[in-house]
């Protein structure tokens, strides 16, 4: 698993939207900005965590 790499992971990605297509919304630009959008959310979160672990 050490070298796991970019395309390892695009293909796992594949495999698992294959797998669950009826599930799982397709990956669209609009799906896609909505989950970088809450990514980005989540992400501030945990920094807001971190900030208050270390004062």
């Amino acid at each position: 698993m050490s070298d796991f790499g970019i395309n390892e992971m695009q293909e796992m990605q594949k495999r698992l939207q294959n797998k669950y297509k009826n599930i799982w919304e397709p990956i669209t630009p609009e799906n896609g900005k909505n989950k970088l959008l809450w990514m980005i959310g989540e992400i501030g979160e945990v920094i807001d965590i971190i900030k208050k672990m270390v004062i």
